[in-house]
């Protein structure tokens, strides 16, 4: 390429085989510096009786030949005599891709014959030859920066066996993208010498001082913009994480309440994927009868009034309720406008049923400390009735007298019996024993006998021969109690369906009636201490029943309807039979 230019010198090659580099780069921003450029470089090569060839696209190939024209030189002349071969690009690239990517023995067995053929037609014996290239240039330019970086080093090998001086030309726009940075520098190191664009070339030597102090500085500045960046998104990142790896459900929607960001918490919580939800409204995770305290939440929103731990209840995909708590923030753009909102909800399911399993432990220690009260009050005044009644056998001495007597102290006994039984404040034996199921239910229908005569109520009986294994006073007063509910929900002349079923390990005791049922509000309640919808009543029955249904490892259950064409209410009560537990020491039924 010849001597080394001065430093005002464009640049230019005199003698490519006095060149200390073989490999050049060029970027230019104009293409008509490019063809002067490359227009000297190649003239010099051709005036000295050297051989050139140029692989370039028609557009630059046509302005360089009629640059090389305008100095002189008789380019038919060296065409006819081989020293000057033109190429296509595209055509010359095509015979050695491969995949995307340039086949190293197709290039060989493309460029190398037509290096040897030109520097066969040079003037004199040890011949040298110019090359000017634009392929890498191309390649670049569709995106392929991998195959342009590729054959840039297939250049440099095959310059280990060929003599020649080579300039590649890049157009300085395709480097503008932050992410080509690498590739710039990459291709710069590829190449023995790196000419810059006309900027600096044809600059003045003060020009070009002032030039690359200024170059300086921007690249310091970018520098420093670019690892507040990285900073920056490193800061991202780690926010990223930290929003994908949270154990709360962390939601961005905006002021239309359409659903914006959705993460993994979420999908866990609610039961849609992210890909379900985003763009749909957050009304789909919203009760409907709650949809009004969306409205409210966006209009704080929109003043920028954050809210912060609202407890409320939302939806899960297959229609579960569950409780959470909202935390939501106002989202605001660069100038500060509001343009959504950020939301935490928190699944506090968990703790809402400990506060309900602690609010029940504490009316069963108020329920324990009445009854106590109640026995201590109650059982003393009994038993001095009962003493009365006692000695008054050995002064009633008329048959009429006597079984009045007798009533009184039978009506005294059941009394006694209902007290202790709705207070559970019957104290038998522990120990478990054998129970024929159809003997217990008819003692408890006994014992409302007259209430049930009063009402003139029909028992319809549907009975398996099922045993239970429990504790017999305790399941007397779980099946009295349900049994007392039915009567007092029957009508006059109503019917009373109570039926005993085997199912497998399982006995099932039904007990219906034909009542009005009762209401849906209700039945969430129903079991609750001291919650009743009756006139006169304590609410302890259902809650003492079914706190013995599941001492027993058994359940109670509720079903109601309430319309015109069917009303009434079931109570289905499941307990373990007598050989699904171990019956080893458990003594048999008398």
């Amino acid at each position: 390429m010849g001597s080394k230019p001065a430093p005002n010198a464009e640049p230019a090659v005199q003698r490519p085989e006095h060149s200390t580099h073989t490999h050049s780069v060029l970027f230019y921003s104009d293409d008509r510096f490019l063809a002067e450029s490359i227009g000297r470089f190649i003239g010099s090569a051709l005036g000295a009786g050297d051989a050139a060839v140029v692989i370039g696209t028609v557009e630059h190939r046509q302005a360089l030949e009629e640059r090389l024209s305008s100095q002189g030189l008789d380019l038919p002349r060296a065409i006819e005599q081989g020293r000057y071969v033109a190429l296509d690009a595209r055509e010359t690239m095509a015979k050695f891709m491969r995949d995307g990517r340039p086949d190293e023995q197709l290039f060989l067995r493309t460029i190398a014959p037509v290096i040897e053929r030109a520097k066969a037609a040079a003037k004199h014996e040890d011949g040298k030859i110019a090359l000017f290239g634009e392929m890498v240039a191309l390649l670049f330019r569709e995106g392929n920066a991998g195959a342009a970086l590729r054959l840039e080093d297939l250049w440099n090998q095959l310059a280990q066996t060929h003599s020649f001086a080579l300039v590649c030309a890049y157009p300085l726009r395709e480097f503008q993208r932050e992410e080509s940075s690498a590739h710039f520098r990459r291709i710069c190191d590829q190449h023995g010498a790196v000419l810059p664009d006309e900027a600096y070339t044809q600059a003045s030597d003060d020009d070009r001082g002032r030039m690359v102090a200024l170059w300086q500085q921007q690249a310091q500045v970018y520098a420093a913009e670019a690892e507040q960046r990285n900073e920056t998104q490193m800061a991202a990142a780690r926010l990223a994480a930290i929003v994908e790896n949270s154990e709360d459900a962390i939601i961005s929607k905006d002021l239309d309440g359409i659903v914006t960001s959705w993460n993994s918490a979420a999908e866990r919580i609610f039961g849609w994927k992210a890909e379900e939800i985003i763009g749909q409204p957050i009304l789909t995770i919203i009760p409907p009868e709650l949809h009004g305290d969306e409205s409210m939440i966006l209009g704080r929103i929109r003043k920028g009034i954050p809210i912060e731990h609202f407890e409320t209840v939302r939806l899960t995909k297959d229609g579960k309720r569950i409780d959470v708590s909202l935390t939501v923030s106002p989202v605001k753009d660069s100038s500060g406008r509001t343009i959504g909102a950020a939301k935490i909800a928190r699944d506090i399911t968990g703790r809402k049923r400990a506060e309900e399993a602690l609010v029940r432990a504490e009316k069963l220690a108020a329920t324990g400390r009445l009854a106590a009260t109640i026995a201590h009050e109650i059982n003393n005044p009994l038993e001095a009735v009962t003493n009365l009644l006692y000695l008054l056998r050995f002064e009633v001495h008329t048959a009429q007298g006597k079984a009045h007597l007798a009533l009184a102290e039978s009506e005294l006994g059941r009394v006694s019996q209902i007290t202790k039984q709705t207070l559970a404040f019957h104290r038998e034996s522990v120990t478990p024993e054998r129970i024929d199921s159809r003997e217990m239910l008819d003692a408890a229908i006994a014992m409302y006998s007259r209430k049930i005569a009063r009402k003139g109520i029909v028992i319809t009986r549907d009975y398996q021969p099922c045993e239970l294994v429990g504790m017999r006073g305790q399941l007397r007063q779980l099946f009295s109690n349900v049994i007392d509910n039915a009567i007092d929900a029957s009508p006059d002349r109503g019917e009373i369906r109570i039926g005993i079923h085997c199912r497998g390990e399982q006995t099932e005791v039904s007990i219906s009636d034909d009542g009005q049922g009762i209401a849906q509000q209700n039945l969430a309640r129903l079991f609750e201490p001291f919650f009743t919808t009756k006139q006169v009543g304590t609410g302890l029955g259902l809650w003492v029943a079914k706190e013995i249904a599941e001492k027993h490892g058994g359940s109670i259950a509720v079903d109601s309807r309430t319309g015109e064409s069917g009303h009434g209410t079931t109570f289905r009560v499941t307990l373990s039979t007598a050989d699904a537990n171990s019956a080893a020491g458990i003594p048999t039924a008398a």
